[in-house]
């Protein structure tokens, strides 16, 4: 029988992830995760380090903040370090923004998009209602017009 080695966890960052290098140039980051395990007074979180790459971790480093839930969907990597304690990663090949972390109601964030704050300026009016002109209630219906 083949085993599959795909893996679905969701939770959230702990950290703010960072975009870094290969030597060879190829981009990557971290991200680290907590995620829920178990019930009730049980319950402890799981801390899972997740490694996106490509063009998904340039869109991770400039979008995913602390505190952020995400999912990832991705395969099982096991190694040891120079330690040599194993270590377990889980290397992205899906990554889903969830929903970013509310701010405590004393606290307000500024807000830095400009497209944001010129909506915010904009006055908002009722359109002109606009009358149909008065060959549309007379006109018959052309023979060629299927029925509907």
């Amino acid at each position: 029988m083949k085993a599959n080695n795909l893996f679905i966890i969701s939770g959230n960052l702990t950290k703010e992830p960072v975009l870094r290098q290969t030597k060879t140039g190829k981009n990557f980051c971290y991200l680290n995760l907590a995620v829920d395990a178990g019930y009730g007074s049980d319950a402890k979180p799981d801390f899972i380090t997740v490694t996106v790459w490509g063009k998904q971790a340039e869109n991770a480093a400039k979008y995913l903040i602390k505190g952020q839930s995400v999912n990832v969907g991705g395969t099982i990597a096991s190694y040891f370090d120079k330690d040599k304690i194993l270590r377990i990663n889980l290397n992205a090949q899906e990554v889903q923004f969830g929903r970013k972390p509310q701010l405590a109601k004393d606290k307000e964030q500024p807000i830095t998009n400009d497209k944001i704050e010129a909506a915010a300026e904009e006055t908002i009016t009722e359109p002109e209602p606009i009358e149909p002109p008065e060959e549309f209630f007379s006109a018959e219906p052309e023979e060629d017009a299927p029925e509907i």
